[in-house]
C-alpha cells in the first residue's frame, strides 16, 4: 500500500510534522520561509486575508509550497466560505446564506463553481462548508449559515460537499459540534452549548452526519463546551473526538479549529498543542504560532520519546493524512 511505503520513508520528526498546519507568511514566499518548509515539512498550509496578493502571486507561491516537499506536498488551505468570509475576490458562488435558499442541484453546482475557481490557483482545500445550524439572528453564526432548519442545512452541505469533491477541492465540515446556538465569538472566549447527545443528534448534528455521508475530507472541531458530553473545549476533548469516531464513524482527518484563537488564550500555549493531541486530533491548526514551528515539533517530538504519545497514535493520524495526500496529489511512494 502507498500509505504504508510513504509512512516507512519517514522519520519520527516528518511523521509529526505532517500533524501541522502553518500560516503563510507574506504575499511572495520569502527565502527563509523556503527554507523552513523544506526542514520542517509541515502537513499543510493556510493562507489567511495577509497572504493574498495578485492571482499570479497566489499561483507561484502556492506552486512554491507543493515543491518544497515533493514526496509528500503540504496541503495549502483557505478560508473561502463566501458572504461575509472570503479571502479572494472573484468567487462566482455566492454565500452561505443565498447557498442556502437554492434547491440541491443549483446549490452543488455553485460549490463546483467556488472549486474551479480555487483549484485554478492551485488551494487544495477550503476549510468549508459551515455546517453549523444558527437559529436565532443573535448566533454567531448568523451570517454564515445555510439556514436554522438542521434538514435543510444538512441538505445544503451534502450538497456543498459533492460540488466541491467533483473537482478536487476537499472540505471541512465546521464547526464541530456546532456552534450555531451561541452568542459568543470563539475568537475571543469558549461559548457553551447545552445539548445531550441525543439531542444534538436529531437536531445539530445533521448537517454533519450529511456531510460525512457525502464523504467530506476532513471534519474541523470548534473551540466550544458541550458540558452534557464533557467539561473541555471540543478542540481539546477526547469525548469529541470519539463521538466522531466511535458515533459517527468518521475515520478521515479531524483537525482543530485554529489553535492561536482568543477562547484558548488564558491556557498555557503548550498545554494546549499537548490535550490536541492527547485528544486524538490528526491536525492542528495554527495561523500565530506559540514559537518557532522547529520548537513546537521538537516539544512534540520528545514527548513520544517519553513514552507519553504513542508512537501508533501518531501514525494513526498520519496514515489519514496520507490517504488523502495520495488521492488528491497522485502520489506514488
Amino acid at each position: 500500500e502507498i500509505v504504508s511505503r510513504l509512512l516507512g520513508e519517514m522519520g519520527l520528526e516528518e511523521r509529526i510534522g505532517q500533524l501541522f498546519i502553518f500560516q503563510a507568511d507574506q504575499t511572495v514566499m520569502p527565502s527563509w520561509y523556503r527554507d523552513l518548509l523544506e526542514q520542517v515539512k509541515p502537513g499543510g498550509v493556510i493562507f489567511v486575508q495577509p497572504n493574498i496578493g495578485t492571482a499570479d502571486q497566489i499561483k507561484r507561491y502556492i506552486r512554491a509550497i507543493h515543491r518544497s516537499n515533493t514526496a509528500v506536498p503540504p496541503f495549502v488551505a483557505i478560508d473561502q466560505e463566501g458572504g461575509n468570509v472570503v479571502r479572494l475576490v472573484g468567487d462566482p458562488a455566492p454565500g452561505a446564506i443565498e447557498l442556502g435558499k437554492l434547491d440541491p442541484d443549483d446549490a452543488r453546482a455553485k460549490a463546483r463553481d467556488r472549486a474551479r475557481f480555487l483549484a485554478e490557483f492551485g488551494f487544495d482545500v477550503n476549510f468549508a462548508p459551515v455546517a453549523d445550524v444558527a437559529y436565532k439572528s443573535t448566533s454567531t453564526m448568523y451570517l454564515r449559515r445555510f439556514g436554522s432548519d438542521p434538514g435543510a442545512v444538512a441538505e445544503t452541505v451534502a450538497q456543498v460537499v459533492r460540488g466541491s469533491r467533483q473537482l478536487d477541492i476537499m472540505g471541512a465540515a465546521k464547526h464541530f459540534p456546532g456552534h450555531g446556538r451561541t452568542t459568543i465569538d470563539s475568537h475571543a472566549k469558549v461559548p457553551q452549548v447545552t445539548l445531550t447527545w441525543n439531542q444534538w443528534k436529531e437536531s445539530d448534528g445533521l448537517p454533519f452526519r450529511a456531510a460525512i455521508d457525502a464523504g467530506v475530507e476532513m471534519v474541523m472541531v470548534g473551540h466550544l463546551r458541550y458540558p452534557e458530553w464533557d467539561d473541555q473545549p471540543a478542540s481539546l476533548s477526547k469525548v469529541a473526538v470519539s463521538k466522531l469516531r466511535n458515533n459517527l464513524e468518521y475515520d478521515r482527518v479531524i483537525l482543530t479549529d485554529d489553535l492561536g484563537m482568543g477562547a484558548l488564550s488564558e491556557m498555557d500555549s503548550f498545554e494546549v498543542l499537548d490535550r490536541a493531541i492527547d485528544a486524538g486530533m490528526d491536525m492542528l491548526l495554527y495561523t500565530k504560532t506559540p514559537a518557532g514551528w522547529q520548537t513546537m515539533i521538537d516539544h512534540l517530538e520528545k514527548r513520544v520519546r517519553a513514552g507519553d504519545v504513542e508512537r501508533k497514535r501518531i501514525d494513526a493520524s498520519v496514515r489519514r493524512i496520507l490517504r488523502l495526500k495520495v488521492d488528491h496529489f497522485r502520489l506514488k511512494g
